[in-house]
């Protein structure tokens, strides 16, 4: 991931091509993808990845790269601007942390794992039909709204970072072996 963020050029940053990552399965909602991609003809769609059901994106504006390895999908979605997660379903989703790192504009899903990071307008863009998802994009495509990349790439840095991660279960970790040692010595005690 570092050598793909120093090597971002800022202008291929500010692409008006729409891409995901991932496999393209019922949970990722390819046909709300494909829809979105009809609504906007003269907008460029990548997907990167392959799946079972890549025979539903049928837009003529959507190219699919097929499987790349992490590194080689980490440099292609450099080079794009504009982040879309359809998505049924999520849990943490590694591929939006990883678009916020890269400053890219984010339109996702209002599902949980979505709504958990991202908050509508301020750090990217919550959907919950075909017209929000073309509405978003619509304004992206106008204008690329820096105050919402900025403060996604900020929220990685302070809640999604690895290191700030790592304290952050230590202290759970802490907090749950004080509580055993405290019901230890407590039950001792009587």
């Amino acid at each position: 991931m570092d050598a793909v963020l120093n090597n971002q050029d800022s202008n291929k940053n500010k692409s008006k091509v729409v891409f995901t990552i991932g496999r393209i399965s019922t949970q990722k909602g390819p046909k709300v993808f494909n829809k979105i991609a009809e609504s906007l003809p003269n907008t460029k769609f990548v997907w990167i990845g392959n799946g079972e059901l890549r025979s539903q994106l049928t837009s003529p504006n959507i190219e699919v790269t097929g499987w790349k390895n992490r590194s080689e999908a980490l440099k292609l979605a450099s080079k794009y601007g504009i982040f879309l997660l359809t998505s049924k379903w999520e849990g943490l989703p590694i591929s939006l942390l990883e678009s916020m790192c890269m400053k890219k504009v984010c339109v996702v899903s209002n599902v949980s794992g979505n709504n958990n990071v991202i908050v509508n307008k301020e750090n990217g863009y919550l959907c919950n039909s075909i017209d929000d998802y073309v509405n978003a994009i619509k304004r992206i495509l106008v204008d690329t709204p820096n105050n919402i990349v900025n403060s996604a790439y900020n929220d990685i840095m302070t809640h999604y970072n690895s290191n700030i991660m790592v304290k952050e279960y230590a202290n759970i970790y802490r907090e749950k072996l004080w509580k055993i040692k405290s019901k230890n010595k407590s039950q001792n005690l009587n």
